[in-house]
C-alpha cells in the first residue's frame, strides 16, 4: 500500500510541477520579460532567450510529463492489482483520472496563469535544470521539430492583436481615449497614404527662384509658413525649399539673392505610406517632402508635422485659428465636413463605408463627392451612399468646401 501511495504521489507531484511550468512560461508576457531584464535579474535574460526558441522548454516539459503519466499509470495499475485484486484496476484507474486532471491540469495550470508574475523566477530556474536533463531526449525531438514547422521567424504579436489589446485596456480604464487614440493611430501608419496627409497643389504657398530676399520675407509673414518651396517656372519645377532663418540671416548679412539659400527637398510618390516616409524625413533631417503624382508633377506637399498629427491628432498655434474643422456636429444627427478632410476619416467618424476602390481611388471626402456628380458641383447638391447622402453646402470655386452628412432614419 506504502509503494503504490508512493508511485501515485511522486507521479501527480512531478505532472503538477510540469503543468505549473508550462502555464508560467506561456502565461509570462513579453513586457514582464523585458521589465526584469531591466531590473538585471537573470530570470529576465534566460526568459528572453528561451521564448526565442520556445520548442526547447516546451518540448522538455511535454516530456517529461508524459513520463510521468505513463509509469505512473504503469506502475501504480500494476501495484494495485497486487493490492487490491484485478477486479479493483478499474476503480483504481477512473480514481487515478480523475486526480490527473484536478491536481496535475485544472489546479496547476490555473495557479501558474494566474501568479505567473510572482513564479516567473522559479520557472526561469527550474526550466534551466530540467532542459539540461532533458538534453539526450530533446536534440532528436528539435530535429524532428524542425523537419516539420515551418521555416522562417513569424511575429509573435500582430498589428491585430496590439489594437485589441489596446481596445481592452481602453475599456478597461488602463488607457484613457487619448492614449488609445495615439496607439490605433500609430497601428495604421501602414494603411495611410501621403497623398491623404498632404496639402494639396491648390494649397501650396511657394516663391518663385528670382525671388529677392526681401520678397521671401514679405511672403512668410503673410503667409505664416517658416518653409517655403522654391520652383523655377511652376510648382512641377521645384528646386528646393527656404528657411525663415537662413531667409532672415541673409536679409542681416545684406544677401538680396535666393539661390545661395536654397536647400534640397526629398520628392515622394503621393502612394507612399506615411510609416515609410516618417523614417526617411527623419534621416535626411528635413521637415518637408514635395509629393509627385504618377506623371512626375507636382501633387502636393507634406511636413513632418502633417505626418506626426496623424498620430497624436491636429496640432494649432496661435496662428492657426482658422483652420477648417473636420467635424462639426448639428442638429438632428447631422454632420457637417470640410471637404478636405480624408475619406478613411469620414468613413471612421460616421456610419459611412466606401468600398476598397472609392477609399483608395480618392484622397478627400470632397473628391469623393466630385467623382460620383462627375461634374463641378453646386451648392445643394446631393449624392446618395448606403447609409444616407452627402449635400455640399459651402464651394470654394470649383473645389468643395464643406458638406453635410445627412444619415437615413
Amino acid at each position: 500500500m506504502i509503494t503504490l501511495a508512493a508511485i501515485v504521489a511522486i507521479a501527480l507531484s512531478i505532472s503538477f510541477l510540469c503543468s505549473i511550468l508550462e502555464a508560467v512560461f506561456l502565461s509570462v508576457s513579453h513586457a514582464h520579460v523585458a521589465l526584469l531584464k531591466s531590473q538585471g535579474q537573470w530570470a529576465g535574460s534566460w526568459l528572453e532567450k528561451a521564448r526565442q526558441n520556445v520548442e526547447e522548454p516546451i518540448a522538455a516539459i511535454l516530456t517529461l510529463n508524459t513520463i510521468a503519466h505513463t509509469i505512473g499509470a504503469a506502475m501504480g495499475g500494476a501495484q494495485a492489482a497486487r493490492v487490491f485484486g484485478e477486479a479493483w484496476v478499474g476503480v483504481f484507474s477512473g480514481v487515478l483520472t480523475l486526480l490527473v486532471l484536478l491536481a496535475t491540469e485544472i489546479i496547476p495550470k490555473t495557479i501558474g496563469a494566474t501568479y505567473w508574475k510572482t513564479l516567473a523566477p522559479m520557472t526561469a530556474r527550474t526550466l534551466q535544470v530540467l532542459i539540461v536533463g532533458m538534453k539526450p531526449v530533446l536534440i532528436p525531438l528539435a530535429w524532428l521539430s524542425k523537419a516539420i514547422s515551418p521555416s522562417g521567424e513569424r511575429p509573435t504579436v500582430s498589428r491585430a492583436e496590439i489594437e485589441v489589446l489596446a481596445d481592452i485596456g481602453r475599456r478597461e480604464g488602463t488607457l484613457d481615449e487619448e492614449e488609445y487614440s495615439v496607439m490605433t493611430n500609430v497601428i495604421q501608419l501602414d494603411k495611410i497614404s501621403i497623398g491623404e496627409v498632404m496639402t494639396p497643389r491648390t494649397d501650396v504657398v511657394g516663391i518663385p527662384i528670382t525671388a529677392t530676399v526681401e520678397q521671401v520675407q514679405e511672403t512668410m509673414l503673410d503667409a505664416g509658413h517658416l518653409r517655403l518651396p522654391v520652383y523655377e517656372e511652376n510648382l512641377d519645377t521645384i528646386h528646393g525649399v527656404v528657411i525663415g532663418r537662413d531667409v532672415w540671416k541673409a536679409a542681416r548679412d545684406g544677401e538680396t539673392r535666393l539661390a545661395p539659400l536654397i536647400r534640397p527637398l526629398p520628392f515622394s510618390p503621393s502612394t507612399k505610406r506615411v510609416e515609410e516616409l516618417i523614417p526617411e524625413m527623419r534621416s535626411q533631417l528635413t521637415k518637408m517632402a514635395i509629393v509627385i503624382d504618377e506623371f512626375g508633377g507636382t501633387a502636393g506637399l507634406v511636413t513632418l508635422e502633417d505626418l506626426i498629427e496623424e498620430i497624436i491628432g491636429e496640432i494649432q498655434d496661435e496662428h492657426e485659428g482658422d483652420e477648417p474643422q473636420a467635424f462639426q456636429s448639428l442638429t438632428n444627427g447631422r454632420v457637417r465636413i470640410w471637404g478636405g478632410t480624408s475619406v478613411r476619416e469620414v468613413s471612421q467618424r460616421i456610419d459611412f463605408e466606401p468600398t476598397e476602390d472609392e477609399e483608395e481611388g480618392y484622397d478627400t471626402i470632397g473628391g469623393f463627392v466630385l467623382g460620383r456628380l462627375n461634374r463641378i458641383p453646386i451648392v445643394g447638391d446631393e449624392v446618395p451612399v448606403e447609409t444616407g447622402r452627402f449635400r455640399v453646402t459651402q464651394m470654394s470655386g470649383r473645389r468643395i468646401e464643406y458638406l453635410v452628412f445627412l444619415a437615413h432614419r
